[in-house]
């Protein structure tokens, strides 16, 4: 669920509006949670009666929303940010340059407009027909961040899907196929970079390119196999960006992923069954990096 924040500067009539509008247009395609806050905002105000009433005329109901002071913790918990005017946008990178990445204006979108029209003006004070074409304005704007917002989640969702390449040797041939069945059975997507047989080979052909694969971010982890594990681990281990660790056990495995960030396993084909290296992925690919006190000991 992406968290999408629109902001104004005291989230009684612009943000509240982009919240309706935004809500209302993703409400069948899901994955977003519409929030709206102000940059000098009273906590707890109902949207002003003219923005209320601009956008009933469109069947659009924010009585129930109420005025949110913008605070550090809630930039933080967001995904994007849209400021509806160049000055909020100013004050946010201002105020928390450390989000600069996910600050945009939110008519920054719409190409036909020249940039120093994209801005919405505060129609606070103003009578109902200014609320009627800033509510128009805002509902442009939020109809032009929809592609771009789309098009970013199916984005982070193919950067976030796991595959895996795998190795080994003419020793550590038959267990890589077993382990490969054992990863296509979980849906995780893998390269085999070989060998198709047990004839004999030299080990550090494959972990070199398992290794550079990883390295380079073309896949997510590695898998290498030869009879000792050892030839694998230190061949991929001269690959800048890996991480390659000889693994024995399912808990050595959770370790060295949640202490070492590892990213290449790699296993001894003679002192590691089948079923022991099945528990060795399953746990690799459970932990997480814990980061930390242990991120300054990779570095």
């Amino acid at each position: 669920m992406k968290k999408v924040l629109f902001v104004c500067t005291g989230n009684i009539c612009r943000s509240p509006m982009a919240e309706g509008f935004f809500r209302e247009l993703t409400s069948e395609r899901g994955g977003f949670e519409p929030l709206s806050a102000g940059l000098s905002a009273v906590d707890g105000q109902s949207p002003s009666t003219n923005s209320v009433t601009a956008m009933d005329e469109l069947g659009i109901d924010i009585r129930a929303q109420r005025s949110t002071q913008l605070t550090p913790e809630l930039v933080a918990e967001m995904d994007y940010i849209f400021g509806l005017a160049h000055g909020h946008v100013d004050n946010l990178v201002r105020y928390f340059p450390q989000a600069r990445e996910k600050i945009f204006l939110l008519r920054e979108f719409v190409d036909t407009l020249p940039r120093n029209e994209r801005e919405i003006s505060d129609p606070f004070g103003r009578d109902l027909g200014v609320y009627q074409a800033c509510r128009d304005e805002i509902k442009q704007g939020v109809e032009s961040i929809i592609p771009f917002l789309e098009q970013q989640s199916m984005t982070d969702e193919i950067n976030t899907q796991m595959t895996f390449a795998l190795g080994a040797d003419h020793g550590g041939f038959e267990l890589k196929e077993n382990l490969k069945a054992h990863l296509d059975g979980q849906g995780i997507a893998v390269q085999d970079y070989g060998p198709v047989s047990d004839d004999s080979c030299d080990y550090p052909d494959f972990a070199q390119a398992v290794a550079r694969s990883v390295a380079s971010g073309q896949h997510t982890m590695g898998l290498l196999i030869c009879k000792t594990g050892i030839g694998m681990s230190i061949a991929a281990n001269k690959i800048s960006g890996v991480r390659a660790a000889l693994v024995t056990d399912a808990e050595t495995a959770a370790i060295t992923r949640r202490h070492n960030d590892a990213n290449v396993l790699c296993l001894s084909a003679t002192q590691t069954g089948a079923e022991t290296a099945k528990g060795i992925i399953d746990a690799f690919l459970k932990d997480d990096f814990e980061g930390g006190r242990h991120e300054r000991r990779l570095d």
